[in-house]
């Protein structure tokens, strides 16, 4: 029992200050001085700094996951409405719910910043996730748009949301602090990026099927 709350003590202490200083930054030796534990406890219950690491970054997954869990549909859900769920899901992981946690920062140093921890998280969290995105595009789009430009839409729609994340002060600044809580809170914002990444989907379908008509047309002679 003494372990284990040393360890997850440990962990606790851990992520907060990988958080503030990123993994090069912080040290072990403070890591155990916040803990109250010996220096030997991190080699001891998880081998390195790095492992510590490792273990702390699948912590703050869990924790995002866990805070705004993608539903599960039944086979009448739309596909806009799968896009709506979708984007929700990642604003509010993003950008939490309140004041944004040590996970939510642990996570985005990892996207701007990559270390090794970040092949965990993309083959357990970001890939996973972003192929949920995929099919849901390609139900709405069909076949007659290419998987780059299905993909292109993907990450466009996601910039968005990390948009709001990464620029938030600057958003602040620009618009005051009113402006901001007014029309700029979660919840407006999963609106905007939904219909506005709707309509652009919707107009490369045109635009694709028009192509498509065209050629038809070219190959009958008309």
């Amino acid at each position: 029992m003494a372990s284990c709350t040393v360890r997850d003590r440990l962990l606790d202490v851990a992520g907060p200050v990988f958080s503030e200083k990123g993994f090069e930054k912080a040290t072990v030796r403070e890591i155990c001085q916040k803990a109250d534990v010996n220096l030997a406890s991190v080699n001891y219950y998880f081998g390195d700094k790095e492992q510590l690491y490792l273990e702390v970054v699948c912590l703050a997954k869990e924790m995002g996951v866990s805070r705004a869990p993608l539903p599960e549909w039944t086979a009448e859900i739309t596909a806009e409405q799968k896009l709506r769920d979708w984007v929700s899901t990642l604003v509010k992981r993003m950008l939490g719910t309140g004041e944004l946690s040590w996970s939510n920062h642990l996570i985005m140093r990892e996207v701007l910043r990559p270390t090794k921890a970040c092949e965990h998280l993309i083959q357990e969290l970001f890939r996973p996730f972003v192929n949920i995105a995929d099919s849901i595009l390609q139900e709405i789009l069909g076949n007659e748009v290419p998987d780059y430009r299905r993909m292109q839409c993907v990450f466009s729609i996601a910039a968005q949301c990390q948009f709001y994340r990464v620029s938030n002060g600057l958003v602040t600044l620009m618009l005051g602090h009113e402006e901001k809580e007014i029309h700029y809170d979660t919840e407006h914002l999963i609106e905007h990026i939904l219909q506005f990444s709707l309509a652009a989907v919707k107009n490369l379908k045109q635009e694709f099927t028009a192509s498509e008509m065209e050629s038809s047309s070219s190959l009958h002679g008309i």
